[in-house]
């Protein structure tokens, strides 16, 4: 514990060199005392032509990550699409290569035929089918369309359905939250979601929720950051979140966001962690989603029967509204707007933490974990996606950009972390085509 504990404050004290030296402020400063210059902007052309660059070529210090090539794929294009690339109006070529490239890792035959394996050649998993999934959601052609046998998806989610209500995540494979949220997620944008495919899934994730309100990757396993979003967002999918103590879940959620650093950890007493931007930061506009849907059942069933709230009630006043005089911090470097709105996180410093401590030092491409590490496509995928969460739900029904407006970012889906504009014109078209058929 000490030695973790030493590792946290060794961590704030880097933070705070950070925010000290962009801002020229004291240690001994409060909140009254700040004075804010220009904050750090997004090197948006740098992270673009980084994550161009994860799509045509990789070093050979890559081969370790041989089974997660469809994830490469997905955390660049996606992180494109957040900056505003368009991959395929910007470079036709490229994207039909990215689609040619996924096709390939689809096996030819077997029990997994319609699914997608990490790399050309390797078994079909739900996770690497959701990441090739959303990928192609997002290059968005007709070609990219036609790379996915829907028939034979399903077949695949359905063969790896437990018993239980949880997903084995390939054939032979573990079960856990992971499986659930690849396997509901998949599906919805294939549009074959179903009851059968649903059921049980809220419970098995009920079973998986620890004492300290966050969600494990099995039942009786340590709350964590991404599988409490991926056990959450699968609730939400089988439309069946008060399955879950949502009050406690938001509470334990609150409490990972650093006072100091602004960014998130992803479970007790540990490491603040640039890619829990999303993790964790995406998952209070999904519990939103989760009050909304509970909230309109409520009103449903009153007008037949009395019916309790109290299990849907959203405290959003976990984070105080004035952050306490604590030096500086993210908190004190970037104080909530007044009389914007409220919200269980702050949002303003995890878009600090993001700018200031996830960039390079020297304005190169990408983003990290967290300052004197190196650069990753996956912390520059998740890393983005947070920032998009924290500028346009962190506030109610504004976009709250820290910085110059140049470092606004796309609108996600927080539920399938899909750009929002990218998942609606792809649904648009799958119901307009289910509208087809049926004439």
């Amino acid at each position: 514990m000490s030695k973790s504990l030493d590792e946290i404050a060794d961590l704030q004290a880097l933070a705070r060199g950070c925010y000290e030296d962009r801002f020229c402020i004291p240690l001994d400063s409060d909140a009254s005392d700040v004075v804010s210059t220009a904050p750090d902007v997004l090197s948006r052309d740098a992270h673009v032509d980084y994550l161009l660059k994860g799509l045509r070529a990789l070093p050979q210090g890559f081969t370790s990550l041989d089974a997660s090539r469809t994830w490469v794929v997905y955390w660049c294009t996606h992180g494109l699409a957040l900056l505003g690339y368009d991959l395929h109006v910007e470079d036709e070529a490229l994207a039909r290569d990215v689609v040619e490239f996924l096709k390939s890792c689809r096996p030819s035959a077997g029990l997994g035929v319609g699914g997608f394996g990490g790399g050309p050649g390797q078994i079909p998993h739900l996770a690497t089918t959701y990441a090739a999934t959303c990928a192609l959601v997002t290059i968005g052609t007709d070609y990219a369309r036609e790379a996915l046998d829907v028939d034979a998806i399903r077949a695949f989610l359905c063969a790896m359905k437990d018993q239980d209500g949880g997903f084995r995540v390939h054939e032979g494979g573990e079960i856990d939250v992971r499986g659930c949220y690849a396997a509901l997620a998949t599906a919805h944008l294939c549009d074959i979601l179903d009851d059968d495919l649903a059921r049980g899934v809220s419970a098995f994730v009920a079973r998986c929720q620890s004492y300290e309100g966050g969600i494990g990757g099995e039942p009786f396993g340590e709350a964590h950051g991404g599988y409490t979003f991926c056990g959450l967002a699968a609730c939400w999918l089988a439309r069946d979140p008060n399955r879950l103590d949502l009050p406690s879940l938001e509470r334990w959620l609150a409490n990972r966001q650093g006072e100091v650093e602004g960014g998130f950890n992803g479970r007790t007493n540990k490491l603040v962690d640039g890619c829990y931007s999303f993790w964790q930061g995406g998952c209070f506009p999904v519990l939103e989603r989760c009050t909304n849907m509970l909230l309109i059942r409520c009103i449903e069933q009153s007008r037949f029967t009395r019916y309790s709230t109290s299990r849907v009630h959203i405290d959003t006043s976990l984070i105080e509204s004035e952050p306490r005089p604590i030096g500086v911090c993210a908190a004190t470097v970037f104080p909530p707007k007044p009389a914007v709105g409220s919200a269980s996180f702050a949002a303003n410093a995890l878009q600090g933490w993001i700018l200031d401590c996830c960039q390079s030092d020297h304005g190169g491409g990408g983003l990290r974990d967290k300052p004197g590490v190196g650069r990753d496509h996956y912390h520059t995928c998740y890393c983005l996606s947070g920032l998009s969460v924290a500028q346009h739900y962190g506030r109610c029904d504004t976009i709250d950009v820290v910085g110059p407006e140049t470092n606004v970012v796309a609108k996600i889906d927080p539920v399938l972390n899909v750009v929002e504009h990218k998942y609606k014109a792809w649904m648009a078209l799958i119901e307009a085509k289910g509208d087809a058929v049926e004439r």
